[in-house]
């Protein structure tokens, strides 16, 4: 089946990206297949946001926020026709193609996604982390990551804390590292990798 609802990480909210040209029924139940098989993505009152390409569905709002508040989850809003430029000109990191990991990664552990890759935890010393895409880690990491193994021009990693003594990103490797003592991104511009302390 054609996937003509995708989710996406835009600027820290999950956005639900609806395409036009199917009736609501179809757009109704599909979203409930979507939602359900991504619920273990979720915690207990998150919320999330619609994005509605055909602006005349609007309808199908009531009956979204319905069906979320049985899973204990949120509408938080939608958006219409266009994305707004504080959202459109955000990174975006596409959950289709994305591994979600809600543990601490272990020391020999070794994860592989040639897609994005999220972890809510820790990644420990002697473990390893490999991207395809973007690595965005809600913790410490000890470990190893690389990122940007098949998507090099848009890869990025942002970790809460870096004290790993080897990151890659986009081929470009960083040997123990100085790295800021704060949330911390790390992206390729200009074929150069730049390293950025964030503020979260």
């Amino acid at each position: 089946m054609e996937d003509f609802i995708f989710a996406k990480i835009v600027d820290g909210d999950i956005v639900f990206y609806f395409e036009e040209g199917y009736t609501q029924k179809d757009l109704f139940e599909y979203f409930q297949k979507k939602l359900n098989t991504m619920k273990n993505f979720f915690k207990f009152g998150d919320s999330f946001y619609i994005y509605l390409k055909d602006e005349s569905q609007y309808n199908l709002l009531p009956k979204i926020a319905k069906f979320a508040r049985t899973l204990d989850l949120k509408l938080a809003g939608a958006y219409f026709g266009e994305l707004p430029p504080s959202k459109s000109q955000k990174k975006e990191l596409d959950l289709s193609s994305t591994k979600i990991y809600r543990k601490h990664v272990r020391s020999g552990q070794v994860i592989d996604n040639p897609g994005d890759i999220i972890i809510f935890g820790n990644v420990n010393s002697g473990a390893e982390v490999n991207a395809g895409g973007s690595v965005i880690v809600y913790g410490k990491v000890f470990g190893v990551i690389r990122a940007g193994l098949t998507n090099k021009r848009n890869a990025f990693i942002i970790a809460s804390k870096m004290e790993s003594s080897l990151i890659e990103i986009a081929e470009i490797p960083f040997f123990n590292h100085e790295w800021p003592d704060a949330p911390v991104s790390i992206r390729v511009e200009n074929d150069k990798a730049l390293v950025e302390s964030l503020e979260i």
